[in-house]
């Protein structure tokens, strides 16, 4: 009985190694077939593009104009990097030395496109001078690192970064966002 018991497991351990056992497709390196196998995941849903316009095409959100490498007050903004998905156009770069990103997208459920969901300290709002209600949030009081509006069809959202120690406190004042948002559309 126990000679049949051993002869039993042994055989379901032969078959369980060699199911277990695979062999890698001919000319591939065994460590290609382990890379392939962990980039196993969701495809990234953003397309690189070449400019504002292209982004804006690719997003079919009509157009994309932004504040391209231009100074406001005693800061400069350069965009660097511009890429869609569905119905939302992005480009990012920096204003001063803090990053920036700029969205544009279907007005859909929500006007928010900016995919920040962090919480803030401060809220408020102000209107532009074509009546836009401008949705501010930051961790400063008077300094937003997160905006919001609505314009037609369209939302749109802006953020800032600081860099180091200002990461959680930088943020641009009222009339510096009034600049920015006239650009924005």
């Amino acid at each position: 009985m126990k000679k049949q018991l051993m002869i039993g497991l042994l055989a379901t351990a032969v078959v369980l190694a060699a199911v277990g056992c695979t062999k890698a497709p001919e000319n591939t390196p065994a460590s290609e077939n382990v890379e392939q196998a962990s980039n196993v995941g969701m495809a990234n849903p953003w397309t690189e593009a070449d400019d504002a316009q292209s982004a804006a095409e690719g997003a079919e959100v009509g157009y994309f104009t932004l504040p391209e490498n231009k100074e406001y007050g005693d800061t400069n903004v350069f965009i660097s990097e511009y890429r869609y998905m569905e119905h939302l156009a992005e480009a990012t770069g920096s204003i001063g030395s803090a990053e920036l990103t700029i969205r544009k997208g279907l007005k859909q459920d929500s006007e928010d496109v900016s995919g920040d969901y962090n919480e803030y300290n401060y809220d408020w709002t102000f209107e532009s001078a074509d009546g836009v209600v401008i949705k501010c949030f930051g961790n400063g009081e008077g300094t937003a690192q997160k905006v919001i509006w609505g314009s037609d069809n369209f939302s749109y959202s802006l953020t800032v970064m600081g860099q180091g120690d200002d990461s959680e406190t930088f943020g641009l004042s009222e009339d510096t966002l009034k600049l920015l948002v006239e650009e924005i559309q």
